[in-house]
Parts: structure tokens; sequence; C-alpha cells
């Protein structure tokens, strides 16, 4: 009823916890009962776009089990959690199981039931290329549900992707893309250091229970490692809500626990004596409210820049699905650029971009054939973070070996107009801390994301992905093609404007 869970002795509705809720109290436990108690309520993690491919991804593991049924999901969970037990008892393997014992619910991908051992296989499908310690925590609490409603679990396998494969047109092979895991030894191997971790979490539910969760930044263990990320600074830091600050320093790590602890609650309040060479520059910036800038530095930095200069940003898809012959897994596909021409001697600023609408077709050969027209021969380019332009083109060229000569003579062309904030060679108090564009702008010019629809470059890789994935409608479609444009010709514009603003102060100094 309404979500809930009743007791058998009692009507009291108790909030079922979820395999989610079960990995958030193993990294924090105030985070856990903020949420299980319904302080506050559960922050949306969904990323970006990841759903678009999810149901292709599951066919292609359900492909390698033919004739396992499904236990589809319904609005009315109790349908499923009967039709899964009736599954159970009947040794059938089958799909989707939902489970539920005591207050724990959870749903397993594959239950698979072999006969010879009489004891099920927990199978768990994840568009992911590596292992993470969360998976093997999935695990445990999965075989918990099971071993409490009285089955015997005799191992567990992991459906994840071969990062190393390329797709070379039509049909993805589920034997090439899919790797297999049975990682029931490593499970076995690692059985204490879970079991640990479960009976920490038993715990954490008895001193809920008990009463009134002392919810703490500092005493919980664990907890989340810096206050900017905790889920209610009012419950978890109750009158130092404000002591944020010292979490923006580069580098801080367990270190800003540790100010924090000992009451240091404001960049001022800490010491000289206790900050690197690098957290002094954002001390004194914040405390003197004037931007940090080394000339020396800087001066060197930009001494072999050309006098006409370029600004180029790209956006990208990176599907876990492979769309276009010769690509990987998350391989980044550029789709659009934009590029800014400053002519320093005329003070003439030209822009050039290219959006790839022709949804159908692999968009690289015609980005790298714009790029190469658009980008004039011998000119500095700047790129904020520029390891992932050059890669879009290097990666680009190797399919198309018609642009190698091109790559070749811009390569070394490239600035990474993020190294100076990186390394501190300018800072403004408005950055908090951070080295992001996003940050950067607002603190140099009278430019922002903000307005925009489109704000982050994940966001821009999911509307083309919908794009691509016809989920839009004709009139949404040219609404998002606009908006991508705008999102992409800011990034481009405001490295402009940071790189003027560098020049300017330079000139001056």
């Amino acid at each position: 009823m309404n979500g809930k869970i009743y007791t058998n002795s009692f009507d009291i509705p108790l909030t079922p916890i979820t395999k989610s809720l079960y990995l958030q109290a193993l990294k924090c436990q105030n985070a856990f009962h903020l949420i299980h108690d319904e302080v506050i309520q559960k922050p949306n993690t969904a990323s970006f776009g990841g759903y678009l491919e999810w149901g292709d991804y599951l066919s292609l593991c359900k492909g390698l089990f033919p004739g396992t049924p499904t236990v589809e999901k319904s609005t009315n969970r109790e349908e499923s959690i009967e039709l899964s037990s009736n599954y159970l008892k009947q040794k059938i393997s089958h799909f989707g199981s939902q489970l539920r014992f005591e207050n724990f619910v959870g749903s397993v991908e594959l239950m698979e039931y072999e006969k010879e051992r009489d004891g099920w296989i927990l199978w768990d499908f994840r568009p992911i290329g590596s292992i993470k310690q969360d998976i093997l925590r999935s695990f445990f609490f999965y075989q918990k549900l099971v071993e409490g409603l009285g089955y015997r679990v005799i191992g567990f396998k992991l459906i994840r992707i071969q990062t190393k494969f390329v797709y070379k047109g039509g049909e993805i092979p589920s034997e090439e893309y899919l790797l297999i895991d049975d990682v029931t030894s490593r499970m076995e191997s690692e059985f204490g250091v879970r079991e640990e971790e479960w009976n920490l979490f038993l715990q954490t539910i008895q001193t809920g229970n008990e009463g009134s969760f002392p919810y703490s930044f500092l005493e919980n263990k664990p907890s989340c490692r810096s206050l900017k990320t905790c889920l209610s600074p009012s419950h978890c830091a109750k009158g130092k809500e404000s002591a944020k600050e010292v979490f923006d320093y580069r580098d801080s790590s367990e270190l800003a626990k540790q100010w924090f602890q000992s009451g240091y609650s404001s960049y001022e309040s800490v010491p000289d004596s206790e900050l690197s060479p690098i957290q002094k520059i954002q001390k004194e910036s914040h405390c003197s409210g004037k931007v940090h800038f080394d000339t020396a530095a800087l001066s060197q930095y930009l001494s072999n820049v050309t006098k006409s200069v370029a600004f180029l940003d790209f956006e990208s898809i990176n599907p876990y699905l492979p769309i276009y012959p010769e690509t990987k897994p998350f391989q980044h596909i550029p789709y659009l650029y934009s590029l800014h021409i400053w002519d320093q001697e005329t003070d003439t600023l030209t822009h050039k971009t290219y959006l790839h609408d022709d949804l159908g077709s692999d968009p690289r050969k015609n980005v790298m054939e714009h790029l190469q027209n658009d980008l004039p021969k011998g000119i500095t380019i700047f790129s904020f973070n520029d390891f992932f332009e050059k890669l879009i083109i290097q990666e680009s060229a190797t399919v198309f070996p018609e642009y190698l000569e091109f790559w070749d003579s811009i390569k070394s062309m490239f600035i990474d107009l993020a190294l100076p904030f990186k390394k501190l060679w300018i800072y403004h108090p408005g950055q908090n801390g951070k080295a992001s564009l996003k940050e950067i702008l607002p603190c140099f010019s009278d430019e922002s994301h903000f307005g925009l629809t489109i704000r982050e470059g994940q966001d821009a890789n999911y509307q083309y992905l919908r794009l691509i994935k016809k989920q839009v409608t004709a009139e949404e479609k040219k609404r998002v093609l606009e908006d991508l444009i705008a999102y992409c010709k800011l990034d481009s514009y405001g490295l402009f404007l940071i790189y003027r603003m560098l020049q300017k102060r330079l000139s001056v100094i």
C-alpha cells in the first residue's frame, strides 16, 4: 500500500530497503537514514541517456537464454513478487525476478536454476566495461534475499561489455560484444568482507529502529567525503552548514574533514602551516577578494601563440551500443563543432559551425571535411581540456585516412586553455575551488551557461541520441538542433573571452 510494507504483528509501515539503499548505507549512514526515514527525498541518480539504450542491451543479454520466461514489471508489485515466487518454487529459471524477504526488496536480472547442483545462479546485466565493488555488494544483497527465502545460491555471474569490440555494421553479435564473468570464486574469497559490511548495515538499521538516528557528519562511519556533497547539512552538520568553504580547497580530500573537526569553517580560518602552495593561493585570493594572476607563468604559456587563433569545441555521443561501423562501445563520436577564429590584427571574430543533421549516417567524415575547410592553416587552436578534441580528430582520421595529413598538420598547434586554471596560474574567488569552463566563464565575463536550455555536455549527448532514436517530434527536433548549436557556440565563444581576458591582463601588468 503506497509503496509501504507492513509488519505482521503491528500496523506500522516500513519503508522497503532496496539494493540502492543498501549501497547508500555502505557509503554514508547519514544518507541512508535521511532517505529511509523519509526526512528527504531520494536524489535522482539517473544518468543522461542510459535508458535510451537499455532495452536493446537487455535484449542482447536475454538472447543468450532463449525460451526463458520474464517477470514483467507491473504497477502492482505484489503480482510480480507472486509470479517470481511461483517460478522459484517450481525451480524455473526466469528474468526480472522480483524478491521480497522481510523488509528487503530487490530485482535480479536472471535467476538461473541448475538441476545438477539443485541451486540458483544469480545473474546481473550491466552495460559497463569493468567490475566495480558495488556490483559485488549488489550480488551479496541479492544473495541475502534469496537465502532468506530459503533457496540455495550456488553462483554469481555478470554480463558486461567487451570494450575492445569493434562494430562492423548490421546486428551486434552478442558473442563478441558481451562478456560473461563468473565471479563466484571472487564472491567466496571476499565473503568475510561482504559479511562484515552486511553486519554493519544491520547495526545501522538497528540504531535507527531504536529511536531518532543521531546524524553526524564526522562521527558516523562511513559518511560522505565532503560537506558539499552532503544530502542535508542542516541535519549532519547542524549549526555548521556554512562551513563548506574548507571543502573547496584543492586536493584537500580527507584533510578537509580534519579541518572541519578542528573547528575551521572558512578559508581564512585554516592556518597557512597546514596549506599547500596551491591552497595558499586560494586562501589569499578569497581573503583579499582579488584575482590571483601569475604573470611569469602565463607569459610563458602564451609565448608561442600565433597572431590569429582558433577556439574549438566538439559535442559528441558515446553510446555503449555502437551505432556506426568501425566504432567501439563508449567511443566518443563527434556530431557538432563550434569554431571561433579571431584575427588579432584586425580584431575580427569569425564563427564557423557544423551540425550533422543527417541522423541516419555516420557524422565523422562530414565533421572532418567541414573542419578541414573551416580551420585556417598554421594557427594556434585553443580547446578546454584539449585531450578530448585531439582524440576525436585522431580517431576519426584513423577511420578516414584521407584526413591523416590534416591531423598531422594541426596536432602540434593545440593549447589547453584549462591548464592555467588547473595549475592556479590564475584563480578567481568566484571559482570556489573549481576549474570547469562552466564555473570559470561567469567569473571573467558577463556570459553564462545558466540561461541555456542545454547546459552541460551530458545533456547534449543525451539530446542528440534522442534524435537518433527518433524519440522526438519534428517540431521538437528543430528546437533540439538549435539548442545544441547554441550550447556548443557558447563553449567556443567562452574560450575566446577567457583568452582575451588573459591577453588584456598581461598587457596591463
